[in-house]
């Protein structure tokens, strides 16, 4: 009966095979390749909603860092900014996706030239000056009353 039972094992036979003893250890693996798959399409699952945030990418960063290249511009040929710009239209991109053009401060329509000066007009420039615009500048009186003093004073 020994030999038989080694003859019914080595059969391509499923309802044998598995009547036999023969499947004890393969169901074991089986479950184990069963489990593995369902922790890998977990584990593939939960990625994308597990990757961390680019904090340069957030509305208020890249407002910011719009702000300081406006500024820079001012100073420096815009050749010189160029890898400024680019990471700046990568980042600003990357906010479009993650929170819509408006809380960027984007145009919703794109941009379709691919010239540094354009980019830096649709990426820096309009979005620094709608801000500003929108935003509007604080004076307060007070501040004022001291500087007058000091300038006249001076003269």
């Amino acid at each position: 009966m020994g030999e038989h039972n080694k003859a019914a094992c080595g059969r391509e036979n499923n309802a044998r095979f598995l009547s036999r003893g023969c499947g004890i250890g393969l169901t074991l693996v089986a479950r184990w390749v069963l489990c593995m798959g369902a922790v890998g399409a977990l584990v593939l699952t939960l990625a994308p909603s597990s990757r961390a945030q680019n904090p340069d990418a957030q509305p208020a960063a890249l407002s910011k860092l719009r702000a300081a290249l406006y500024v820079q511009a001012t100073r420096a040929p815009l050749t010189n900014l160029e890898g400024e710009v680019n990471h700046l239209a990568k980042l600003s991109e990357t906010c479009r996706v993650e929170h819509g053009a408006q809380a960027c401060g984007l145009s919703d329509k794109p941009l379709e030239s691919g010239k540094l000066e354009d980019r830096y007009a649709y990426y820096v420039k309009q979005p620094v000056e709608v801000h500003s615009k929108t935003q509007g500048v604080k004076i307060q009186r007070r501040n004022w009353e001291g500087s007058a003093k000091a300038v006249m004073s001076d003269k």
